[in-house]
């Protein structure tokens, strides 16, 4: 009868790239780094991908394991526990603390812990630790943990949307005194709280109709991050007006999500009469499919779109165009345009027209009229 462990994942940065973590396994580890085993001598686990992958040539996924996760695995060679294979990894609430004491007490958590994220800052941060190389228990040691959290991947704090500007976006600082860095929410579930239907979905709220700067703050501390959303529809007489708002009410357990550890946001949601498809960049830029089979498309930077071949657009209903800057045509070869009703062209300058030919043909022609 194969024998299971429950452990916890402390480093993921395999040299051979090839998906494979450090994992402290409890009832075979201790918590103590110099006693027992520091991070970098822990033995390499592989972790056992499910057949949706092929695992082989590059083909299928990797998986999503990072520092702190949770995991179940089993030794490949027994009670020699040197060969662990991870077979899947489990969420559940994480409590303040770490494990308890013979006290009961429960004990801090912390970077020079076993069974808890042991990334400091720099990696300059690891000198004269157990996880660093040559520490004093293990001298002849020559390497240690090799990255820390100054080239760890960041949830934006703060992203600053405005019509006609760049996007400006605010990382989170990381700072000693929020280390270990995951898990990132005590007493909360690590279902994300997008799939939980705990997520605010205000920015992607899209409105140009206002006149003035208009600053709409979300903060959600369950993923993270706070956003300012701008928006400034200008001073012209004639502004193009477009509300839409998101219709996001995702209830658990049908909001499959991905949300990723630099803010990024997949949603394949089947909630009953809201059920959408969403793609989020951590800057703000995303693609939401609406229940109705609307579709809304936000680009906070510039957009490029490329055919190298034909193009065709079929439109059914009416099209409105606004810009706020120039705007250039260049075409190689005809223009033709078949208008059926009214053609009205109004500029606010001069107009002007070059031609080496010009035909105007009409039953009425009038000028200066």
């Amino acid at each position: 009868m194969m024998k299971t462990y429950y452990g916890i994942v402390e480093d993921r940065q395999d040299p051979l790239k090839i998906g494979r973590v450090r994992v402290r396994v409890h009832t075979v580890h201790s918590d103590n780094k110099k006693l027992d085993l520091s991070t970098p001598d822990l033995p390499w686990a592989q972790v056992m991908l499910p057949t949706t992958s092929a695992g082989l040539s590059g083909f299928g996924t990797q998986h999503g394991l990072v520092e702190g996760s949770t995991v179940m695995l089993y030794f490949l060679d027994g009670d020699m526990c040197q060969q662990p294979v991870i077979i899947g990894s489990v969420a559940g609430i994480p409590q303040a603390g770490y494990r308890e004491n013979t006290k009961d007490e429960l004990m801090d958590r912390g970077t020079q812990h076993g069974f808890n994220d042991p990334r400091t800052l720099t990696v300059a941060d690891y000198k004269d630790t157990p996880d660093g190389s040559n520490p004093d228990h293990a001298p002849t040691r020559g390497f240690g943990l090799t990255t820390a959290l100054d080239t760890a991947p960041k949830v934006p704090y703060m992203r600053n949307i405005t019509m006609g500007s760049k996007v400006l976006i605010v990382d989170e600082t990381f700072q000693e005194n929020l280390l270990p860095l995951y898990p990132r929410y005590m007493e909360e579930s690590d279902v994300s709280s997008w799939a939980r239907g705990d997520g605010e979905y205000t920015h992607r709220d899209i409105d140009t109709t206002v006149k003035t700067k208009v600053l709409v703050r979300d903060t959600n501390s369950k993923t993270g991050f706070e956003q300012v959303v701008m928006s400034e529809s200008g001073e012209s007489k004639k502004t193009g007006e477009l509300k839409i708002k998101s219709p996001a009410k995702p209830v658990y357990p049908y909001n499959k999500t991905l949300f990723t550890e630099s803010g990024h946001l997949l949603e394949v949601d089947d909630t009953l009469g809201a059920e959408r498809i969403a793609v989020e960049h951590r800057t703000g830029t995303f693609q939401e499919m609406h229940p109705d089979g609307s579709m809304v498309t936000r680009v906070v930077n510039t957009n490029y779109t490329v055919v190298c071949k034909d193009d065709e657009v079929v439109i059914g209903g009416k099209v409105t165009v606004n810009i706020g800057g120039d705007a250039t045509m260049s075409i190689g070869g005809n223009l033709k345009a078949d208008v059926s009703g009214t053609t009205d062209i109004t500029s606010g300058k001069n107009l002007t027209i070059v031609a080496p030919e010009i035909g105007l043909h009409g039953t009425v022609v009038k000028l200066n009229s």
